[in-house]
């Protein structure tokens, strides 16, 4: 499988500061969602998953069925779709 990020050079422009503000409100939220998973399993609670699972399902990116978890660790690049867009 080969992986390639596409080129945004034409559509690039700079950065704003609202759009840093909507990234790391989003880091927070996928942050404070890990953080309750690791929590409840550790309460041993029946569904420890369903935090990071409402996360992932807001912005598009619960993985498909059937993948396999080492390909998704190899992926380096963060998925685009769903999630805050540098490049609008």
């Amino acid at each position: 499988m080969s992986i390639t990020a596409p080129d945004r050079r034409a559509s690039a422009r700079p950065v704003t500061r609202q759009d840093l503000v909507l990234i790391a409100t989003e880091y927070g939220e996928l942050l404070a969602a890990a953080r309750a998973t690791i929590a409840a399993a550790e309460l041993g609670e029946p569904n420890p998953l369903e935090h990071l699972r409402h996360a992932l399902k807001a912005h598009g990116q619960l993985p498909p069925a059937g993948a396999r978890p080492v390909l998704l660790l190899a992926q380096c690049a963060v998925p685009i779709t769903g999630w805050a867009e540098v490049t609008r």
